[in-house]
């Protein structure tokens, strides 16, 4: 019961705070900021909004989010990365092999594996396998493996049965 007051104290936002985030993605007019706000905490309704308004204009915000997934390690924007690269209409998984030893976060490289497994193809469940083992040896302690393992799931449902 503790434990639940305080992540009431800690979890709820306000609704003026709500508000002024939903403000802003209205107001955002440049593919710089509209991806500056993916790094903001948000509501699940407004960060689809705003992953919405990014997809929009994806000509202008891909490359943005492009360059900020190699050096990023803020949880909330990789999670948002994440729904956009699921979502927008260019398929990255073949950016994501090219660049992928140049990410710097080893959560964002398990959040990539998802869109591998997602969008890409049967030729990338060698390397996802490998990444899954990796990921298990490297970080014990972490969920990193969990991410490889569904996408190969997913690629070979897909492309295997």
């Amino acid at each position: 019961e503790f434990m639940f007051e305080e992540a009431n104290k800690i979890l709820p936002r306000s609704e003026a705070k709500q508000e002024s985030i939903d403000r802003m993605i209205d107001e955002a007019s440049s593919p710089d900021a509209i991806v500056k706000l993916l790094r903001k905490k948000s509501e699940l309704e407004i960060s689809i909004k705003l992953i919405e308004k990014a997809i929009d204009i994806e000509e202008e915000t891909l490359p943005i989010i492009q360059t900020r997934i190699l050096t990023t390690g803020q949880d909330v924007f990789i999670e948002n990365s994440l729904k956009y690269l699921l979502r927008c209409k260019t398929n990255c998984s073949q950016w994501i092999m090219e660049n992928y030893q140049e990410i710097r976060s080893e959560y964002m490289k398990s959040m990539l594996c998802l869109v591998l497994g997602f969008r890409g193809d049967a030729s990338m469940i060698d390397f996802l396998i490998e990444e899954a083992e990796r990921f298990e040896r490297d970080y014990p302690d972490e969920n990193y493996d969990q991410a490889p393992f569904l996408a190969v799931q997913e690629l070979s449902v897909r492309f295997l049965n």
